[in-house]
């Protein structure tokens, strides 16, 4: 996954495409007004950042049309009670797929992860405290699906305690400590460590994504 921060190095590079693609790259270049350059950035980086999952974990494309419907009509008690197993089952699959181990770092690559195909989303860690902000644009049913998960998925991984300090129909700010006093040792789950109870759900339908 690239991290973002400072301006990173760049190169030239040279690949062959279809001159098919290539009419299209420039065509969606000059729509969107910028030069086909940075348009291949993009989608590079998007791949790398996203896309690459996407395959490894099966996700499922959803609308937020049909997000909204069903997070509307199923229950608050269910949605949360769902949300609670999903974060100490099927994330720590997700985790030890994609990264062999659950450690703090782990956790926060993972988490940036998922929150990175959102419409927007910010993160900042300030005297040992990560603040992630989540614009989801679903329902307040939808924040409350992932309050829960992410409760559950932190206390169950780090035994961090999670404070949500907004909560809307459209977003989610949530915060919590850095070194948990379990992790001060570094220790970390790893693939040898894990449950014999293996997770049935896996992230596409734990964790419903749209764009």
């Amino acid at each position: 996954m690239l991290k973002s921060g400072t301006a990173k190095k760049t190169e030239t590079a040279s690949y062959r495409i279809r001159s098919d693609l290539k009419s299209a790259l420039e065509e969606e270049a000059r729509r969107l007004g910028i030069n086909p350059n940075a348009l291949v950035s993009q989608i590079l980086t998007r791949h790398i950042d996203w896309g690459r999952y996407i395959g490894r974990l099966n996700f499922i494309p959803v609308s937020k049309d049909f997000l909204r419907l069903i997070f509307d009509y199923l229950p608050t008690e269910e949605i949360e009670k769902t949300a609670r197993s999903l974060g100490e089952s099927a994330a720590h699959e997700e985790l030890l797929f994609l990264f062999t181990r659950i450690s703090p770092s782990t956790i926060i690559s993972f988490l940036t992860l998922w929150a990175s195909h959102f419409d927007a989303t910010d993160h900042q860690y300030d005297n040992g405290k990560h603040v992630f902000t989540v614009k989801h644009d679903v329902n307040l049913n939808y924040s409350h699906f992932t309050k829960e998960y992410l409760s559950s998925l932190l206390r169950s991984t780090i035994g961090a305690k999670v404070v949500f300090e907004d909560m809307s129909p459209n977003s989610v700010t949530f915060t919590f400590e850095d070194s948990p006093s379990n992790w001060r040792n570094g220790d970390s789950k790893s693939t040898n460590n894990t449950s014999t109870k293996r997770p049935i759900e896996i992230l596409p339908k734990s964790i419903p994504q749209s764009r």
